[in-house]
């Protein structure tokens, strides 16, 4: 699997941060502030390239440096992918903002810009999303779910889950929580060891009940309905070249409270390099918990892989 895509996929679907009151600039004038609204009005918008005409105008009337509108620039270019010219226009407009929020703007979009910039300069970023977070930025949860991802992607597993379940448990269902959900299966899934193939093939008949709670007493005979998990991210398994064969792969995995998944196991088998392509990739899923009265519980769930060419 490409981890520096998957990684880059998943820090860019993160929104921009709250817009705050205009820093200080040189000859503050109104029609310097107005740039600077409609830039910013703009962003929220995703109209990235318009927005960055409003703040490069905003520059050229304050007549001298302009922290709000560098900091804006930076934004805007992260929207456009220009990474290189969001790193220096975060760079520049850092010296010359005072609010710790705006300042923390600046970190969280330079943490952004190194972490997706393709050099893998994560431990960079790092440095920068932590800074943001001792300011005390309006939206931490988005700047610990970027932290999170730079700790993944420097295999931090450990620290990557922590912070991950920090936003998980302060801000549930919102964004941040969302990206931080993932990133907390993707840190859990690769910190785990290897489950050996006898393991991964035992019992090789696939269970007739598709779903049923891991701990047998949960659910007594009287009918309690078990609300199924739902798949919330993940990407189909690779079909390896030179395979020709097509069928379906079934696999048992375990889903826990979290929606991760810690073990799983093929209980059909098609191919083996089809077999570890599907394990490959739904160790990876992350899921809504299933539910019981509303709690979410530990399950076995089946689940189908098709390969067809």
């Amino acid at each position: 699997m490409n981890l520096r895509a998957f990684g880059a996929a998943l820090l860019l679907c993160a929104p921009v941060l709250p817009a705050t009151a205009a820093e200080p600039v040189s000859h503050e004038r109104p029609e310097v502030l107005e740039a600077l609204e409609k830039g910013r009005q703009r962003l929220e918008n995703w109209e990235f390239s318009v927005a960055l005409f409003d703040f490069q105008r905003a520059a050229r009337l304050a007549g001298g440096p302009c922290g709000p509108c560098f900091l804006g620039m930076a934004r805007a270019y992260n929207g456009t992918g220009e990474r290189k010219k969001a790193a220096e226009a975060a760079r520049s407009a850092i010296p010359l903002l005072d609010r710790p929020d705006a300042l923390a703007q600046a970190y969280n979009e330079l943490g952004v810009t190194l972490a997706s910039d393709g050099t893998e300069n994560f431990a960079e970023a790092e440095t920068a999303f932590r800074k943001a977070l001792e300011l005390g930025p309006a939206s931490p949860g988005m700047v610990r779910a970027n932290l999170a991802e730079v700790l993944w992607r420097q295999k931090k597993y450990a620290e990557s889950e922590e912070m991950a379940h920090q936003v998980m448990s302060s801000d549930p269902g919102g964004l941040a929580a969302r990206n931080a959900h993932i990133i907390f299966c993707q840190a859990r899934a690769d910190g785990a060891p290897v489950a050996p193939p006898e393991v991964v093939y035992e019992e090789a008949a696939c269970p007739k009940d598709p779903l049923r709670t891991v701990e047998p007493n949960l659910v007594p005979m009287v009918q309690r309905t078990v609300a199924p998990p739902k798949r919330l991210f993940g990407k189909a398994p690779d079909y390896p070249r030179g395979v020709k064969q097509q069928g379906t792969v079934v696999v048992e995995a375990i889903i826990d409270e979290q929606g991760c998944i810690p073990n799983l196991r093929v209980c059909k088998s098609l191919h083996p390099t089809l077999d570890l392509s599907t394990l490959e990739a739904v160790r990876r899923w992350v899921f809504r918990p299933a539910e019981l009265d509303g709690k979410p519980v530990k399950v076995y769930y089946t689940l189908t892989v098709h390969f067809k060419r």
